[in-house]
């Protein structure tokens, strides 16, 4: 197996496992829907409750938010690595590495 041939398996299977991790991810989307919605619903009785219902909401916004721009930014990962090219190549052997194996 050449060097080149071990860096596109290499990459490959780098980019299956940031695949798997965003289907992981999607699996959790719906459930935080859920609570980000139920709570973006609910009117809070004039006392207590406001702050508590405001931070929740807050908390499950920023959750969906960060959730969605990893699946994105993993899904990109993924399919800048399993396209491979120079720069996955420069990656993950440096050329420097490359002339000291030499």
């Amino acid at each position: 197996m050449s060097r080149k041939d071990a860096v596109i398996l290499a990459s490959r299977t780098l980019a299956v496992l940031l695949l798997v991790w965003v289907f992981s991810d999607v699996t959790s989307l719906p459930e935080i829907v859920h609570s980000f919605r139920r709570y973006q619903a609910y009117a809070p009785r004039p006392s207590t409750d406001l702050d508590y219902i405001e931070y929740t909401r807050h908390y499950y916004l920023i959750r969906l938010a960060f959730l969605v721009v990893r699946i994105v930014g993993l899904a990109a990962m993924s399919r800048w690595l399993f396209k491979g090219g120079a720069e996955v190549e420069e990656l993950l052997l440096p050329s420097a590495l490359r002339e000291n194996v030499s």
